[in-house]
């Protein structure tokens, strides 16, 4: 996925968790996009020697530990939890989207067996151009154009809320 983790969760946290506060969203935000920071790992460190979705940034197990720990962290500070546990959801939304096109190791460190749901043949010279070329990508558009629209119409609803 190139452009679609953002806005994916976007609305999946929208339409799941409409009543959400706002720290609490961003957090989910922020873990939804968390998971690629490894891409600085992989170009000015390994070389790209492995593929980033082998990191463990890319393991669901690290992400379900983080929704876990923030539930456990609730039960001492509530708000603290919530942040936590949507910061880690972000992340497994994450890894939900990249298994569509993408190999995510789901029962790490059991198995290292990884598929994807559809898989993009090399049709170009570059990675890159395949997967811009492939059907997918119109649907991560889609994704995209779709969380524009949702997060304008909030902002009218909203506008018009304060001016009434």
């Amino acid at each position: 996925m190139f452009i679609g983790h953002l806005p994916g969760a976007y609305l999946v946290f929208r339409a799941a968790t409409p009543g959400i506060g706002k720290l609490v969203f961003a957090a989910a935000l922020f873990g939804a996009v968390a998971p690629d920071l490894d891409m600085l790992w992989f170009y000015f460190v390994d070389d790209r020697a492995h593929h980033h979705h082998a990191y463990l940034t890319h393991r669901p197990i690290l992400w379900a530990g983080i929704v876990l720990a923030g539930f456990l962290l609730g039960l001492r500070w509530s708000h603290a939890g919530r942040v936590l546990s949507f910061f880690g959801a972000g992340g497994l939304v994450h890894m939900g989207l990249d298994s569509i096109v993408g190999e995510i190791a789901w029962a790490w460190p059991l198995s290292e067996f990884s598929h994807p749901l559809v898989t993009v043949e090399a049709t170009h010279s570059n990675w890159i151009l395949s997967f811009l070329t492939h059907w997918t990508f119109t649907v991560e558009i889609g994704v995209t154009v779709l969380a524009v629209i949702v997060w304008f119409r909030r902002q009218k609803t909203a506008n018009h809320k304060s001016q009434t």
